[in-house]
């Protein structure tokens, strides 16, 4: 099911009422909620439902006729219907539309077509609220009586009138006005500053949990002002009055279908330490069974940083910025290891010392090395923390863990893009498989010494800002795409190798984040030193060589001068560790001796 089976922006259309714009006939629309609610008379069921045309979405209300219909489930959440008749009614200062008449297209529980946002949103990330940004005199008033004072903040006292009218986390949904949550903050993120075609603003956001789930928050502009200060990470609060809306997923690793917009009427207040209210809640998954989850898939894990490659930089190949990012080996119980990369911020601030126990939190899993993790930015780690799973994992290490010998993801995986082999293999067995001779490429790994380097033409001139290669005149080094001209390029590494294992030999590419890591310096260093010292040039080349890595490679047919050939290039390369490497010989050998 595709956003092509709705009806493309009916939702705008009924909820606008622009008498300029024809009305869609008979729109398409996805149920993607219904709540029972009961109505003045206490026998009477009226049935609310949330209807999404894949962009936008809004409240509705079948009409007392159709009532058998939420009765019956005819028309379950992710189902597909047709409205014959409708119309919109403002009820309490909000837009409900009102189903006279509708067609059962799909009964189908389909997932959410799209990422509909909501119509009546008034400060989400993309339509800024007006009235919390304007600053005007008549919102003053709202601040200053709203109960989210220093006073109120430090009593951190028990407030027994709320305590009487808590209300679930997992209980809260876009019907529910009235409603106060009794929370740990156990995420507070940093301010962050948002821009795109329409507006621009700043937001931040916390995580809440109680015993019954968590629910992200989200404060913009004015009320990050108003509220950032208030909240402290580990503590409880009571809250109430922020908007409940639909979750949008890409934006949160939560397991909630809601999270909450902070608004100017929202009111906070400090509880004190509730000993009921969890500080954390995880679901972890073990390592080895990692590869029982798809790509993508958003998991929580604890486990021992056994390895930290320390701080990397690159340059981001969508946006052209630089990143950081820092590769941890994680190890557990279950004797397998996996990669994990944090980013940016997570990847500064990491300290890896003393093998510390870690629990993260919205892992995205990957493919890429038969399994590995990354921490994105709506995911969070906690180091060493409180909880029996890692003091039962620090004796476990402490104990067992500095003789066992881990196991790596080596099953190969097909993609769409070719196969992943992360299964050691010699370099006679890729030329006996084919490997990159089909229309789509194929990755290996092998452990090869490298015993050639072309010294001509092993670097290019780049854009410091594209990497496109740049072209000298009179006025510089001169990028066409970025239209800008520079004293100096950033030159770059495009070598070309041969590797050798006992099996056989390969002429393989490598790009400059892998070629510095084998030369040993920079292209732009080596650049210098081709112009100043030709013999300190050739020298550093040659004492690169005869070097043993555990290489990775992706493998890719090309046709040049309607001939077609392989082409092999070095995606990672990592010095040998004789240890870890002689503990996998002697798993080897106990492995054929059984």
């Amino acid at each position: 099911m595709t956003a092509d089976m709705l009806t493309k922006n009916a939702i705008k259309i009924l909820y606008e009422g622009d008498e300029n714009v024809p009305k869609p006939e008979n729109p398409v629309l996805q149920v993607i909620n219904v709540k029972s609610i009961q109505g003045q008379n206490s026998s009477t069921t009226r049935y609310r439902v949330i209807l999404s045309d894949g962009d936008n979405y809004m409240q509705a209300m079948l009409c007392s006729a159709l009532g058998h219909l939420g009765e019956e489930g005819a028309i379950p959440r992710g189902s597909i219907i047709r409205l014959t008749e409708c119309n919109v009614s403002n009820i309490n200062n909000r837009k409900i539309l009102i189903i006279v008449t509708l067609d059962v297209v799909d009964k189908t529980q389909h997932p959410r077509i799209g990422n509909p946002q909501a119509m009546d949103a008034t400060s989400s990330a993309t339509t800024v609220s007006t009235s919390t940004s304007s600053a005007s005199p008549s919102a003053s008033p709202a601040l200053q009586h709203a109960p989210v004072t220093a006073t109120a903040q430090s009593s951190g006292r028990t407030n027994f009138q709320l305590e009487s009218s808590l209300f679930p986390i997992t209980g809260l949904n876009p019907y529910q006005n009235k409603w106060t949550i009794k929370a740990r903050v156990t995420v507070k993120s940093d301010i962050k500053q948002w821009q795109n075609q329409r507006s621009e603003g700043k937001l931040f956001n916390i995580h809440l949990l109680d015993k019954s789930g968590e629910i992200k928050a989200t404060a913009f502009n004015d009320q990050v002002d108003r509220l950032y200060h208030m909240f402290e990470e580990g503590k409880v609060y009571y809250l109430s009055k922020a908007r409940v809306t639909m979750a949008r997923k890409q934006y949160s690793t939560l397991d909630n279908e809601y999270e909450l917009v902070l608004e100017n009427s929202t009111e906070i207040e400090l509880c004190g330490d509730e000993i009921s209210i969890p500080k954390m809640n995880f679901n972890f998954v073990r390592i080895a069974d990692v590869d029982q989850y798809e790509k993508n898939a958003s998991i929580d894990m604890i486990g021992v940083v056994r390895e930290d490659a320390g701080i990397q930089e690159l340059i981001s190949k969508a946006s052209g910025r630089p990143l950081k990012k820092r590769d941890l080996m994680l190890v557990d119980d279950s004797l397998k290891q996996i990669k994990l990369t944090l980013w940016d911020k997570a990847a500064e601030e990491f300290e890896s010392s003393g093998s510390p126990v870690c629990a993260f939190r919205g892992l995205r899993v990957s493919d890429f090395g038969g399994r590995s993790l990354s921490l994105g930015g709506g995911g969070t780690v906690k180091i060493n923390p409180d909880i029996p799973e890692a003091n039962k994992l620090k004796h476990w290490y402490a104990s067992q863990a500095s003789d066992a010998v881990y196991e790596a993801f080596s099953q190969q995986i097909s993609t769409t893009s070719g196969t992943r082999s992360t299964e050691r293999i010699s370099l006679d067995k890729v030329k006996q498989d084919g490997l990159g001779q089909s229309d789509r490429a194929d990755y290996f790994s092998a452990k090869a010494t490298i015993v050639f380097l072309k010294q001509e033409n092993c670097a290019y001139p780049a854009c410091p800002e594209c990497r496109k290669k740049t072209l000298q005149d009179e006025t510089g080094w001169r990028c066409e795409k970025c239209d800008k001209s520079y004293p100096e390029p950033q030159w770059r590494y495009l070598l070309t190798a041969s590797v050798e294992d006992a099996t056989s030999q390969l002429f393989v590419n490598m790009f400059d984040e892998v070629g510095a890591g084998i030369v040993g310096v920079s292209a732009t260093e080596a650049m210098r030193l081709k112009d100043s010292d030709a013999d300190a040039y050739a020298k550093t080349f040659n004492d690169a060589l005869f070097k043993v890595y555990n290489i990775k490679v992706k493998a890719k047919s090309e046709t040049y001068n309607d001939t077609a050939r392989t082409k092999y290039t070095i995606i990672e390369a990592a010095p040998i560790n004789y240890v870890d490497e002689a503990k996998t010989m002697v798993a080897m050998i106990d492995k054929l001796s059984s």
